[in-house]
């Protein structure tokens, strides 16, 4: 073993996937270089590497604290980037290969495993995976499930947060004046405009601020920059580096399934999720069964989606106890520290 532990990290983010594999894969290299490992990222196409360096802060850019090796490969097709795969692991003594991509499949992953020791983070559960540890933190991870891997790290305890997430300061007021809402990367609904026009109308959120993430992949976001210049209660957030402290100074949240739902749990802000994806729909569905964030549906199949939305915000915004509770549930259920888990079990030595 190296004196510094090389762990690769196989993944991809764009239009398409969205960006929350970098993301999360970002939280344990980061996590992985407070334990004094060399985390290297291997992606596909140009749009990862750009959407990966943006996630990065100056310092880390300017440093190349994180090196990125490019396959110019389909992301969709993992088997035909074996062999250059192949060259890449064997050429070096690594600790670990992290996989996080939904392409990955069976033979991709024992190929790979038969050159060094191979993580796969998972949400999906679509295969069974053979792999040496297999990481899901969903809520009702079924352990059951993983019956190849070596071993399993389940449940919330291993969500792979940014390290501003652990144990952030938060307070519940009882006057509602700040709205978080998260559409993802693309929007492809017009969730952010929907709710803007029907939510600023209402005279329990009239002089409420809607703090609306976009980005310059978000479909309307052309709109909503008109939007916002015509009421300045429409604040746009793009390239926020401190989401944890945006997040805590909202009352309120929407957001679709995916890490944002753990990341307002780990602030401890009262949330409405949704769904988009079929991918999503299990994890919104956990959240509202464990009590934690009430579930609006799939807006895919749910034409009053957004006057549902707007109902359930209503009502929390006028049940401060209830707000209380929930945020009290939401951050014992994920305490931030998820990254620095999995990057132990990844610098971990022996099999």
């Amino acid at each position: 073993m190296e004196s510094h532990p090389l762990v690769y990290i196989r993944t991809d983010g764009n239009e398409t996937i969205a960006t929350g594999h970098l993301m999360r894969c970002l939280s344990v290299a980061r996590a992985l270089c407070h334990r004094n490992a060399l985390p290297i990222f291997i992606v596909s196409d140009t749009s990862s590497i750009s959407l990966l360096q943006k996630m990065m802060t100056p310092e880390e850019t300017a440093r190349k604290v994180f090196p990125i090796i490019h396959l110019q490969t389909d992301y969709r097709d993992p088997e035909a980037e074996i062999p250059v795969m192949q060259r890449i692991l064997s050429s070096h003594n690594v600790s670990f290969l992290l996989v996080d991509s939904y392409f990955a499949t069976a033979a991709y992953l024992s190929r790979m495993a038969q050159i060094c020791r191979v993580a796969y983070l998972d949400d999906l559960q679509a295969f069974d995976y053979p792999v040496d540890l297999v990481v899901n933190y969903d809520l009702n991870a079924d352990v059951s499930f993983y019956k190849s891997a070596r071993t399993v790290l389940a449940g919330s305890a291993y969500t792979p947060l940014r390290s501003q997430f652990s144990l952030h300061p938060y307070h519940v007021w009882e006057q509602v004046k700040d709205l978080f809402l998260s559409t993802g990367g693309t929007d492809p609904f017009g969730i952010a405009g929907g709710l803007a026009r029907r939510l600023l109308v209402l005279p329990e959120f009239e002089s409420a601020c809607l703090h609306v993430l976009t980005g310059p992949m978000h479909v309307h976001r052309s709109e909503l920059v008109r939007m916002a210049r015509e009421d300045g209660r429409i604040r746009l957030h793009e390239n926020v580096a401190d989401m944890a402290s945006l997040m805590a100074e909202c009352d309120l949240a929407v957001s679709a399934g995916g890490t944002t739902l753990y990341e307002l749990c780990a602030i401890g802000v009262p949330s409405v999720s949704y769904s988009m994806t079929d991918n999503q729909a299990p994890c919104t569905k956990d959240f509202d069964r464990a009590g934690l964030i009430p579930y609006a549906g799939d807006i895919r199949n749910n034409p009053d989606f957004l006057d549902c939305t707007v109902r359930m915000l209503l009502e929390l915004a006028r049940d401060y106890p209830r707000r209380k509770e929930l945020s009290t549930r939401m951050r014992m259920a994920v305490d931030g520290a998820g990254a620095d888990r999995i990057a132990e079990a990844l610098t971990r030595t022996g099999n």
